[in-house]
């Protein structure tokens, strides 16, 4: 057995008892609301993630300390203020503080991301109970997630965006050992909508779980989508799907169109739980093929200890023409969260093995192991 590969199980055996044996005391956080002798009421929160991610790519093994790109550390404002019975208005703020976001680290970056804040949304909506929202400023698209719903309890370990852990890291060329340009995040898109942005956003009522929602972004670039929360037989639904184009953006150096995506998952009374995945987009230019990924994960939420549930997944993503044409990512994984109650706050470990097939090229597999904590305030 190779020293890279003692110390990578090393790390995967100690990540899983910390899971598995938390023993973790943490102070009540959630955030709070100032009134300030205004009308509208202001909220303050935010979140904290930071984990330890170890890679492996089949040259040599690294680690590197990294903020949790699967739900990034961030600090909000949100402002609401009640119109009348109907109308509502209100503002939010979020800023992030990623300090070597995972999905920019490398075998050549040990650190990365802004030195400061980064502005992700700066919005104003008008709301009413009948009518709908709408929404102006840099915020969510009405795409943005269609591609992500997960009930497993695990997202924060690991979900269909597997890119946002170790997405920097690239493949080793098998025949000579050199590292190629080609990466994790590169080659695995899961097509999810048009992100965020400066944009008008309307949303519908929700109408007996189902909620519609369009937008219009900056250059031109419009998108839908239809959302769904409910009870199915019992059982705990959520599903989303949306169309997106962005042909008549002038600005758009993305060499695709639009494109379709979707995603459902089901949590069961019992625990156990289903997500599923799947999206393409168009390519704008002749001779490029469409970019396709399917998704699925497993798995089961239990009552273990008196912190809160503990949540299970394994997962696998094929991820097809993302970066060039005949492409084909494939990448398993496994998660593990232990949630905290009362506090705001879970642990969780996650492994994953990454294979890119690419005509002419053989490529060594990437394992990573990413353990960590999230906090909430």
């Amino acid at each position: 057995m190779t020293k890279n590969n003692r110390q990578f199980i090393s790390i995967m055996l100690a990540s899983t008892a910390l899971v598995a044996g938390l023993g973790l005391a943490a102070t009540p956080a959630s955030a709070g609301s100032i009134k300030n002798n205004s009308p509208v009421e202001l909220t303050i929160g935010g979140q904290l993630n930071r984990a330890f991610l170890y890679v492996n790519d089949g040259e040599e093994g690294m680690y590197r300390h990294v903020d949790n790109e699967n739900d990034s550390t961030r600090i909000f404002l949100n402002a609401d203020g009640k119109i009348n019975e109907d109308w509502s208005v209100g503002t939010q703020f979020v800023m992030l503080m990623r300090s070597n976001p995972s999905n920019e680290m490398s075998a050549t970056a040990e650190t990365a991301g802004a030195t400061g804040f980064e502005q992700e949304a700066a919005e104003v909506y008008f709301s009413h109970r009948r009518l709908g929202t709408l929404w102006m400023g840099q915020g969510d698209s009405a795409t943005n997630g269609i591609s992500e719903t997960d009930l497993s309890g695990t997202g924060v370990a690991g979900y269909s965006s597997i890119g946002d852990v170790a997405g920097g890291f690239a493949f080793v060329t098998s025949a000579t050992g050199a590292r190629s340009t080609a990466t994790i995040g590169g080659a695995a898109d899961n097509l999810d909508g048009l992100d965020m942005g400066d944009r008008v956003r309307y949303d519908s009522p929700e109408i007996n779980g189902f909620h519609l929602s369009t937008s219009l972004l900056s250059g031109g670039a419009v998108d839908a989508a239809v959302y769904y929360a409910g009870e199915i037989s019992g059982a705990t639904v959520e599903a989303a799907a949306g169309w997106y184009n962005t042909s008549s953006n002038p600005d758009n150096e993305d060499q695709f169109e639009g494109g379709f995506s979707g995603s459902v998952s089901a949590l069961l009374p019992s625990g156990f739980n289903l997500t599923l995945a799947a999206g393409t987009k168009s390519a704008a230019a002749q001779g490029r093929d469409d970019p396709k990924f399917y998704y699925a994960k497993v798995g089961y939420q239990a009552a273990l200890n008196s912190f809160g549930p503990t949540a299970f997944a394994v997962d696998f993503g094929r991820y097809e023409d993302a970066e060039q044409n005949g492409d084909t990512l494939d990448s398993f994984g496994a998660q593990a969260v232990q949630e905290i109650e009362g506090t705001g706050s879970s642990v969780y470990v996650a492994y994953r093995y990454h294979t890119l097939d690419r005509t002419g090229t053989d490529f060594d597999a990437i394992h990573s192991i990413m353990t960590g904590a999230y906090v909430a305030f």
